[in-house]
């Protein structure tokens, strides 16, 4: 990794930790977890507004963010698991079922991602994952 990549990966980190923080996460290393696809789908959620929910294993049903998902409050309850609309195994097809969520919502808004596939990031990919953010960063901005 060359020296502009060590600043852009440093960079996009602070820049989705200063969204994540809305939704109480954290991550501390871009690569590692973004993989799961967890912490990308709450980015997007909190980017968007929208709660990312798969109606099945292709398709993506969108419906608005409850109010108390955009608080700061301090006394908010972590979220249940049950209202978690994602893979919550620990299993590779789980961690590349819920980046494809991610993905298909940015596709589903005219987002281009070229040559980003669900492996790339799960497999933790530099340069696609600092490609991605990059992405995101884009659109939402």
């Amino acid at each position: 990794m060359d020296e502009r990549d060590r600043v852009q990966k440093k960079t996009f980190t602070k820049w989705v930790n200063k969204h994540l923080m809305k939704v109480r996460k954290h991550i501390n290393d871009l690569y590692e977890d973004l993989r799961d696809g967890h912490n990308l789908i709450s980015l997007l959620e909190v980017l968007s507004g929208i709660k990312l929910e798969p109606a099945g294993l292709k398709t993506l049903r969108l419906v608005s963010m409850p109010s108390w998902r955009h608080t700061n409050s301090e006394d908010q309850e972590e979220e249940d698991d049950d209202d978690v609309p994602r893979e919550k195994g620990r299993m590779r097809f789980h961690r590349l079922q819920n980046v494809q969520i991610a993905l298909d919502f940015l596709k589903q808004r005219q987002v281009k991602l070229v040559n980003i596939r669900n492996d790339d990031i799960t497999d933790g990919n530099p340069k696609l994952t600092l490609g991605l953010i990059w992405t995101i960063i884009l659109h939402f901005q």
